[in-house]
């Protein structure tokens, strides 16, 4: 079972059935999904698919997606994961998404790093970040938490480029 994570603002923890509504806030959103590998949801059944889909997921130690909860309204306003793990489970790719209206408040550069060590706990040595080229706000995020882009490459699904950035404990900044 994964863990809940907290910091001074946010928790981690699992998503439930009672998020559909914050979860459809979230994944119908344009702004949102402009970059992102699904398509913009167009209905709350789209997110109970999800969620079955996060299950399935998760049971076979697949994929991990955590709700970001603000502490203070107790509302989920984003999710984070782990996905695409490499054979060794030495390597995999972390994803995330925000509600537009909790962008640049840096409530993203408090949770991936909950997410970051909890990796860590679980062997993982490098994360990998897949980031659309026109997708500058990530891109700058994902710098600011130490990872590099180190080349530009297709990733099966798409047929959009997307710069990918390794973060090891080595390069860490």
């Amino acid at each position: 079972m994964k863990p809940v994570l907290s910091s001074h603002r946010l928790v981690l923890r699992s998503i439930v059935h009672s998020d559909v509504d914050d979860l459809f806030e979230i994944y119908g959103n344009e702004q949102v999904m402009e970059f992102a590998s699904d398509p913009v949801f167009t209905s709350i059944e789209m997110v109970h698919q999800m969620l079955e889909s996060v299950a399935r997921l998760e049971a076979t130690e697949e994929s991990f997606e955590w709700a970001i909860v603000e502490k203070a309204s107790n509302k989920v306003i984003g999710t984070c994961g782990l996905h695409s793990f490499n054979q060794a489970r030495s390597e995999c790719e972390v994803g995330c998404l925000l509600h537009p209206a909790y962008w640049n408040k840096g409530f993203m550069s408090e949770a991936l790093p909950l997410l970051f060590e909890h990796a860590e706990t679980m062997g993982i040595q490098q994360l990998r970040a897949d980031i659309d080229q026109h997708n500058v706000r990530s891109q700058r995020l994902f710098r600011k938490l130490g990872f590099k882009a180190y080349q530009s490459c297709y990733v099966l699904g798409f047929s959009k480029e997307v710069a990918s950035f390794p973060h090891t404990r080595n390069n860490a900044t």
